[in-house]
Order: C-alpha cells, then sequence, then structure tokens
C-alpha cells in the first residue's frame, strides 16, 4: 500500500462520522435489494415445495388443450371436459386410478355472518377426490363427505372464519347453499394455499352447484401403475383422448401452478419492493456523491500538500477512490447481512398480519448474496468517481490559497444545457401523455425531466441561495451571513445536498398524483357508464369471490321500489384469435334499460353500443 492509500486510510478511521450518512446509504439501497432478492426466491422454492407435495400422487393430468388468455392473465380459461373420459383412461394400460376435477367458485360464510376471503387470491370448491394419492388435500380431520351437505375446507379457512366440525353454514357457489363442515384438510402439508380457500364437496354437489350441466370437469387427475413413469403416462393416454383434449404431466401441472402464482403475486410483489430499493440506491448516489464532494473540498490543502511532496494525480485519485471502496465494501456486507434479516423479518411477519406463506428456510443463492454486493460496491464508486477526480486535479500551489470559489456550477454552459433538456423533456412528455398515448414516451420524458433538474441545480441553487439566504442576514446575523456565502462558494455541492431531498419529494408527488389520478379516472368512467341508480356486487377484489347468484336479479326486481333491474355476468371468448373479456347479460332486459341503437358515428355492420336512457333504474352485478 503506497503513502497515499495509507494517509487516505487513517484519515478514514480518523473520521468516521463524516461518512456515516454515505454508510447508511448504501445499507440501505443494498439491504432492500438482497431481502427482496432473498424473499423472492424462498417463496418460490417454498410454493414448488407446497405443489410438489399436493401433486405427489397424480401422475398425468387430463384436460382442454385450448386455453383463451385474455390480457393481464398468464393461465386463461379452459373448456371442461367429459366426466365419461374417465373410464376411457382407466382402460388404458398402466393407468391405475382416474378421477375428474371438478372446480368451480364457492366463497363460505365463517360463523359471524360474514364472507371468508375473496379480497383477490380465489375462493375455490370442488369434489372431494375419494383417491387420496390423487387429491391435493389430505384428511387432517373428521371424514370425507359422504352425503348431500356434507363438505371438506382446507383448516386454514376454517380457522379464519371461526368453524369448527359440526358447525353448519353456507356456500355462496354463488347461489347460497346449506352445508354442514365434517372434515379439515391440509394442501402440501399446509393448513392452505396462501390466502386460497377450498371447499370439498360430494361428486353429486359439484356437479349440481359448480357446472352449467353435469358431466363435465376442469380435468381429469390420472395415477400411474408401478413402474410407469409421467411421461410414459402420457405418451400412453395421448391416442386415446379425443380431438381438443391433452395429457400433461404431473411435474408440469404443478410447475404451471408455480408459475401462475409468481406471475400474479410474486412478481408484483417483487417489484414493488424493488421499486423501493432503486430508490435508495438512487438517493444514495446523491448522497455519496455530496459527501465525497464535502470531502474533498475540505481536504483541499492536504492534497495540495501531497502533490507538492511529489505524489502524482493518480495516487491522490487513488487514495479518495481507497476510501470509498472501503465504504463500499463494508457497508455491502452490512446492507447484505440486513437484507437477510428483512427476508426473515417478512417471512415472520406476513403469518403474523394474515398472508400466510408456505413455510420453508431461506433460500440465499449465489446471485441474492453477488448482485447486492456488487450494485453497492458500483454505486459507491461510481458516485465517488468525480470527486476523486477533482482531488487528483488539485493543484500544488492550492495549499496556499485561503479560499476557493466554485463558480463552474452556475456557469452559462450549464444554463443552456439544462434549459435545451428540459425542453426536450417537456416535449417528450406531452408526445407521449396527449398526441401519442405511450407509457415509454411518458417515462423517457420523466426520466429527461430528472436529468434536466440535475444539470440546471447548481443554476437554480446559487439563485434560490440569493434569495432565500437574504433575510438570513437580518435574522441571524453573523451566522447567516456565513451560511448564505458557504452555499454560494459551491453550488454544485448546494444542488447535490438538494437532490437526495428532491429525489424523495419526486417519488412521493408521484404516487400521490398517480394515485389520485386513478381515483378520479375511475370515478369518472363509472359516472359517465352507469346510468342506474343503485349497483348490487359481491364484497370482493378481483375475481376472488364467488359473485352473485344469477337469480338475484329477479329477485330484485320484484320489489315494488324498482322499475328494472338487469343482472351483468362476465365470460371470456376467442375472438379473431385473441381473448376477450365480455359482459354476459340477458339482450331482452337489457334492452330495457340500455339504449341499444346503432350509434349514428359509426357504420350500420359494427357492433351495436349502449348508451343512457331514461328508462335505467336499477342494475345489479353478477
Amino acid at each position: 500500500m503506497n503513502a497515499s492509500v495509507r494517509l487516505s486510510v487513517s484519515s478514514l478511521r480518523a473520521h468516521k462520522r463524516r461518512f456515516a450518512g454515505t454508510f447508511l446509504a448504501v445499507v440501505l439501497g443494498v439491504a432492500f435489494l438482497a431481502g427482496t432478492l432473498v424473499m423472492g426466491d424462498t417463496l418460490r422454492a417454498s410454493f414448488d415445495t407446497m405443489f410438489g407435495n399436493a401433486a405427489g400422487g397424480t401422475d398425468a393430468v387430463v384436460r382442454s388443450a385450448d386455453a383463451i388468455t385474455t390480457p393481464g392473465e398468464s393461465q386463461g380459461v379452459r373448456q371442461p371436459v367429459g366426466t365419461d373420459l374417465v373410464r376411457t383412461i382407466e382402460r388404458v394400460p398402466g393407468v391405475a386410478a382416474a378421477a375428474p376435477s371438478i372446480q368451480g367458485a364457492g366463497q363460505l360464510v365463517g360463523a359471524n355472518g360474514e364472507p371468508i376471503g375473496g379480497q383477490g387470491p380465489p375462493t375455490l370448491a370442488g369434489n372431494w377426490i375419494t383417491d387420496p394419492e390423487l387429491n391435493p388435500y389430505r384428511l387432517a380431520e373428521g371424514h370425507a363427505p359422504q352425503k348431500s351437505g356434507e363438505v371438506v375446507v382446507n383448516r386454514g379457512t376454517a380457522e379464519k372464519g371461526g368453524l369448527a366440525i359440526g358447525d353448519t353454514t353456507t356456500l355462496r357457489t354463488p347461489d347460497p347453499v346449506r352445508v354442514t363442515v365434517v372434515g379439515l384438510a391440509t394442501f402440501g402439508g399446509e393448513d392452505g394455499m396462501a390466502q386460497v380457500t377450498y371447499t370439498g364437496m360430494t361428486r353429486a354437489d359439484a356437479e349440481k352447484y359448480l357446472t352449467a350441466r353435469p358431466g363435465k370437469a376442469a380435468s381429469i387427475q390420472v395415477r400411474a401403475g408401478p413402474g410407469v413413469g409421467q411421461q410414459e403416462l402420457v405418451d400412453r393416454l395421448t391416442p386415446v383422448l379425443p380431438k381438443g383434449v391433452e395429457a400433461i404431466t404431473g411435474q408440469e401441472s404443478a410447475a404451471e401452478n408455480t408459475d401462475m402464482i409468481s406471475s400474479q403475486f410474486l412478481t408484483l410483489f417483487t417489484t414493488f419492493l424493488l421499486v423501493f430499493s432503486g430508490i435508495a440506491l438512487l438517493v444514495a448516489t446523491f448522497s455519496i456523491h455530496n459527501t465525497f464532494a464535502i470531502v474533498v473540498a475540505q481536504r483541499t490543502r492536504e492534497n495540495a500538500l501531497l502533490r507538492a511532496l511529489g505524489a502524482s494525480r493518480r495516487q491522490v485519485t487513488a487514495g479518495t477512490l481507497a476510501e470509498a471502496a472501503v465504504v463500499a465494501v463494508t457497508a455491502s456486507a452490512a446492507g447484505l447481512a440486513g437484507g437477510i434479516g428483512i427476508a426473515a423479518g417478512l417471512q415472520a411477519l406476513f403469518p403474523a398480519i394474515g398472508f400466510p406463506f408456505p413455510d420453508g428456510a431461506l433460500v440465499i443463492s449465489a446471485l441474492s448474496l453477488l448482485l447486492p454486493l456488487a450494485v453497492g460496491v458500483v454505486v459507491c464508486l461510481g458516485s465517488a468517481l468525480l470527486p476523486a477526480a477533482r482531488a487528483g486535479r488539485t493543484a500544488p500551489l492550492a495549499a496556499l490559497r485561503e479560499t476557493a470559489v466554485d463558480t463552474s456550477g452556475a456557469s452559462r454552459a450549464r444554463a443552456l444545457t439544462g434549459t435545451a433538456l428540459l425542453a426536450l423533456a417537456l416535449a417528450v412528455t406531452l408526445v407521449g401523455v396527449l398526441l401519442t398515448p405511450s407509457v415509454w414516451l411518458a417515462g423517457l420524458g420523466a426520466v429527461l425531466t430528472l436529468a434536466s433538474f440535475v444539470v440546471l441545480g447548481p443554476v437554480a441553487s446559487a439563485t434560490a441561495v440569493r434569495i432565500l439566504g437574504a433575510p438570513l442576514s437580518r435574522l441571524r446575523g453573523v451566522t447567516g451571513v456565513l451560511a448564505r456565502r458557504n452555499a454560494l462558494r459551491s453550488p454544485k455541492r448546494t444542488a447535490a445536498t438538494a437532490g437526495a431531498l428532491m429525489i424523495g419529494v419526486a417519488v412521493v408527488s408521484l404516487f400521490t398524483v398517480f394515485g389520485a389520478s386513478l381515483k378520479a379516472t375511475m370515478d369518472q368512467t363509472v359516472s359517465r357508464s352507469f346510468a342506474g341508480d343503485v349497483a348490487v356486487s359481491a364484497p370482493s377484489f378481483g375475481a376472488g369471490g364467488s359473485g352473485l347468484s344469477p337469480r338475484l336479479a329477479g329477485a330484485v326486481q320484484e320489489l315494488p321500489e324498482v322499475d328494472t333491474a338487469v343482472g351483468l355476468g362476465r365470460g371470456v371468448a376467442e375472438v379473431d384469435g385473441e381473448g376477450r373479456a365480455l359482459t354476459v347479460t340477458d339482450p331482452v332486459a337489457l334492452d330495457r334499460t340500455f339504449d341499444l341503437a346503432p350509434s349514428t358515428a359509426r357504420s350500420a355492420t359494427s357492433a351495436p353500443t349502449a348508451s343512457r336512457s331514461p328508462r335505467a333504474r336499477r342494475t345489479s352485478r353478477g
């Protein structure tokens, strides 16, 4: 280690407090990043294990080959298959057992009269498969449903709803059905699949309440005989299956379930945390740069003396970068440990607040260790690079100067460059928002706007200090005058100090404005499209609840206060090769609520549009 580096390390050791803010900024950014990666890997591994255990006895799944996928969905909706295929499958050599799996929406009502679940994760109901190896649920208490009205529920749902074996409650399918809990079950060794609720019925009840007509099932679970592998079983099943029906291995089915969870929840969860880690690292960049800029300015005489004694520019620059490297490595290592602690804390916290995740040890991969460590070191060294280069350019005669004023930050070139960048940012943003709506253009405009503010920061800071600091000489006397002059000495340093606060305020403004805009847009859309006086809907978020009974609209129509009521359902269809979400309703009843005459602005062959009618009174949504 040469003399300049030893001097830098000694200075770092003697001025620990100077780098406390930099150390903390790196620790927070790296901790968020490491915690996100570790938590994501842990959840994926836990769900892999849970689905693998649940489907351990299923060697093949027979289902419809075509899936209609609408925008925003990953798995899509498949047509049911005929349960009569079970007899055909059982005759295939190598098949030990086969059972239909009937699935639908079914939301249990808890002991307090409130529905259980439905705020996002689905509420499932289906037939209880009597073959214990084909059934992904394992009976933990009680017995399987043997007659109509008996059900088995997963243990987590029962605990959440205050239900016990022998209790009678209501199952919304969406028609209300009175059921008696006769058993409690687990899924893959867990009390439930996260927030998903499950109710197992007899096959007759499942066909009656969950299917449009008997003889249909979502899929058929198949178990292989001794010595027959999963792929071999699939190869034997494929030739006997009708057109439009396929067979996949049990492992592929489990992987699809894990991918569904990953695409819908884990991706959103990890993206949310990654955004915060990115913001923390961005703020850390400003903080680190500002800290080292101040350090270099304070050590001007020291660096000039080193130059006078024979130190080269490279040696002075290397000494400053050595300080940054020490801070980067130690802070990144501390942040890595903190990130693992954050992941462990989240793993323990979520079950405590009602979001149970599958049990499992923390999964710490090489990527989760090396990536945050590398990012922390690169961010810290990159932020200190310019101050280090400035330190290397220190002239030996600077040791004899009393003071130095940095006016480069308020130069005309910087002002013109920043103004031009701001104009370009505004133009790109307006094009992306008004002329050609594009998320990418709007995002590029936002990034350019931030960059223009960074470039204009020193120019604006000098003007702001002169204006805002003018009263300080009268309010604070000599202290105020010195503070104002010190801020004017280096506009770049003043702007860098305010940069971190600017980023924080920008992030808060982003989420606040986005939330308010989204709410206003939804309110405006609903007010324009809804022509009724009252909307009746299920208290659920997304597709998690069971919906409303199709007969509810008729019951509402019979009320003396109601003039017209029409039910609206949801469905999917494939149109021109693309999945489309549809609204399903009774056209005759809808005609009494909306004016379905073709719009004059459209051609006669185009689809009719619904406009408001003064006759509209009540709309029931199901």
